[in-house]
């Protein structure tokens, strides 16, 4: 029942903050009727006439809160809320004087607007009722010292009144407490419950590109096999190799489940296996050293394509009159920059190719490492040489 009537103004197209604070806003109300109801039932115990009708005038006005909330309107009855409040415990202070302790009723409410009110969009609506509320204790100030409103109580009724303004001010406090408390916690549940239906959509989409991307590569290796143009096979064969480099980078996060980071080393080691047994260079020796590296997918997949770019290069063109062919990867992270440098011991570039970077497929690399915001640079020292150094976050 409780949870019904904490609902009322809620709608599904709310952002959780918005259904928060229309929860907060409801129960509050409801919390501070039940105070004030109790508070009139004292009064009238001890015969405190004079703060009778402050009371019921609360009592009245309360629902207004809610009723605004299932009009949608919760700004309005935010302010509502306040005004209620800060009028009340003004006129009260007035009444009891200064020596009554009625200032401690001022906490709970400035604590409650404080918490309701803490968010970004709200900033500008909590200055503004927290100004009120300033000026309103101005005003309580100024007429405690011209003794407006003031009714004068014996020294057993200001006993009394201290009393019963301290009790109200500290239970009234912990009630707001352990309402902010568990609105906090089941706000937290459910930004948790969407992470996690995020999550398994998000599982789901790189699950279903792999599938997509490995239908590619099957289509590809089918007209590669199907051509008998030497021309053609070696230009589906590389389409197919940077298919595969980016299938597999939701491979590793869909088995994996952390869509946000990618285990570089793991990737780049599958890649590099998988691109040996694809251009059928068993013979070439690759000596790979890198870092255990949480790339992010937005500097994983144009790595591991800039990388595959080099690779296939180097099986294709570094021809090795004197021996096998000979690579070396080595990528590490240092603060918060990623280095990566490749070489091969094949004849290198001609200069003016190193310079440029304009033929044999490496103006892709440079793409790349453009989208990567790197700085890069294509060199010859005892074969071909690649240098790139690219920030992480």
């Amino acid at each position: 029942m409780l949870n019904s009537y904490s609902n009322i103004g809620t709608k599904v197209g709310h952002i959780p903050w918005e259904a928060s604070l229309i929860r907060k806003l409801n129960v509050h109300a409801l919390l501070g009727t039940m105070n004030v109801f109790f508070a009139l039932i004292i009064f009238l115990a001890f015969d405190y006439s004079y703060f009778i009708w402050d009371c019921i005038l609360v009592i009245l006005l309360a629902p207004m809160v809610v009723l605004l909330n299932s009009r949608g309107k919760y700004i309005l009855a935010s302010y509502w809320f306040s005004f209620i409040g800060f009028g009340m415990f003004a006129s009260l202070n007035l009444k009891m004087g200064e020596n009554s302790n009625a200032f401690l009723l001022y906490f709970p409410l400035v604590m409650s607007i404080v918490q309701m009110h803490a968010r970004r969009e709200m900033m500008k609506h909590m200055m503004i009722i927290l100004g009120i509320g300033f000026f309103s204790a101005c005003i309580v100030l100024y007429g405690l010292r011209e003794h407006w409103m003031l009714i004068p109580n014996a020294p057993e009724a200001l006993n009394n009144l201290r009393t019963i303004n301290l009790f109200f001010g500290l239970f009234t406090t912990l009630l707001f407490v352990v309402s902010i408390s568990y609105e906090s916690i089941r706000q937290e549940n459910l930004i948790k419950g969407m992470l996690n239906e995020k999550e398994v959509l998000l599982a789901e989409v790189f699950h279903r590109v792999k599938n997509n991307m490995n239908i590619i590569t099957s289509l590809l290796n089918l007209k590669k096999n199907a051509s008998s143009s030497p021309e053609v096979q070696d230009a589906l064969e590389e389409c197919r190799n940077r298919v595969f480099s980016m299938a597999l980078v939701h491979q590793k996060i869909y088995s994996t489940k952390n869509i946000a980071k990618l285990n570089f080393k793991e990737y780049i080691n599958e890649l590099v296996n998988a691109l040996r047994e694809s251009v059928g260079s068993n013979q070439a020796i690759i000596e790979l050293e890198c870092e255990a590296i949480d790339l992010e997918l937005s500097n994983a997949i144009p790595s591991g394509l800039i990388l595959n770019e080099l690779i296939t290069n180097s099986f294709k063109h570094a021809t090795t009159p004197k021996g096998n062919l000979r690579v070396s990867i080595w990528i590490k992270q240092l603060n918060k920059e990623v280095m990566l440098s490749y070489r091969d011991n094949g004849p290198g570039l001609p200069e003016q190719e190193s310079m440029n970077a304009d033929t044999l497929g490496l103006v892709l690399v440079k793409s790349l490492a453009e989208q990567l915001d790197a700085k890069f640079e294509f060199g010859n020292e005892k074969g071909f040489t690649f240098d790139l150094k690219f920030a992480v976050k």
